[in-house]
């Protein structure tokens, strides 16, 4: 299982918001912040495949209520809570808030492993990348070697399509984004 305050999958996570444990008092967010994840189970999120929201949005309420349902059956075999941690097995949907944001600001606790291949989806698109930025992970030659935090859905060349420093730490450590989404 890997692990993160939040967790890290060897296949790419998407649309999870979690607002992390920045502060000095476990399982309290920051002044001004909501924590999107309870420490407890998955009350709160649902789970879909990577796909265009506007599709969804668009369903009418039933289909859209199938659509979770079916859903919830997909995370509870995948996701699962260890201690304060969300924990993934490598498969199946990835997270989503039951609640839709608008500008935002999101603050991230993780951990990776080697192989990792994993992201943060904002709305669908773009992702945040997490990877395993090591020659040996096997994407050092399309991006890993520029480390994690790049918008990796972005074109070759835009603004934001790297991190602007490798700052990944080694595996096992708990590295944290700043993501704000305007």
């Amino acid at each position: 299982m890997k692990s993160i305050k939040w967790i890290t999958r060897t296949a790419a996570l998407a649309a999870v918001l979690f607002v992390a444990q920045s502060s000095a008092e476990a399982g309290k967010p920051p002044k001004g912040f909501t924590a999107l994840f309870n420490e407890k189970d998955l009350s709160g999120w649902w789970g879909l495949k990577t796909e265009d929201p506007a599709k969804w949005m668009a369903l009418s309420p039933d289909k859209f209520a199938e659509k979770k349902a079916a859903s919830l059956k997909d995370i509870a075999k995948h996701w699962s809570v260890d201690g304060e941690e969300l924990v993934n097995d490598g498969h199946g949907m990835y997270l989503t808030t039951e609640k839709n944001y608008g500008d935002f600001e999101l603050l991230v606790d993780y951990k990776t492993v080697a192989k990792a291949d994993s992201g943060i989806y904002l709305r669908g698109i773009p992702q945040v990348q997490i990877w395993d930025y090591t020659k040996e992970g096997g994407k050092w030659n399309i991006g890993a070697d520029k480390g994690s935090g790049g918008l990796w859905n972005n074109s070759k060349g835009a603004p934001g399509k790297d991190p602007v420093v490798l700052a990944d730490k080694p595996f096992g450590e708990w590295n944290a984004f700043r993501i704000v989404m305007v």
